[in-house]
């Protein structure tokens, strides 16, 4: 009763757990009982495995995905070791347009945060507010970025 609650709570109410809930009952021995029993089971037998398959099926369809996604990754980072010119010429073309759409991005981004900056580039900036820790990382992060100009 209460396992059975619990699942139809759960939205799980299934013919098989209804099969399965009578099975501790004792019963006198009908042999038409048992030759329905046993092809009721071989029916579950059916059902659970075809359940069991979908399932698989799922995952692995996104495990397949993920794995093109990993193997398209690998390919455009060695695209210098593919001796076929037709594969190489279309994944420097995958690579080329990704590598536009995320200068777009950055564009963008770019565009946007210098909207914002504008009204404050002429404005002193304070540090009194900030930390110890705070200034020093704003010191190092300003000296990275001076190195990387250079």
């Amino acid at each position: 009763g209460d396992v059975y609650k619990r699942q139809e709570y759960m939205g799980v109410v299934d013919s098989v757990f209804e099969f399965e809930k009578n099975r501790d009952e004792p019963l006198r021995y009908n042999r038409d009982l048992v030759v329905t029993t046993i092809q009721a089971m071989k029916r579950i037998q059916e059902i659970k495995e075809r359940r069991e398959k979908a399932f698989w099926d799922n995952r692995m369809k996104v495990a397949k995905e993920k794995n093109i996604k990993i193997l398209s990754h690998e390919l455009q980072r060695n695209v210098d070791l593919i001796s076929e010119p037709q594969v190489k010429e279309q994944i420097l073309n995958k690579k080329k347009e990704k590598q536009e759409k995320e200068e777009m991005e950055r564009h963008k981004a770019m565009a946007v945060e210098g909207k914002t900056k504008k009204n404050t580039a002429n404005k002193a900036v304070s540090y009194t507010h900030l930390t110890l820790p705070t200034i020093y990382s704003v010191q190092i992060s300003v000296v990275a970025v001076s190195l990387k100009k250079k």
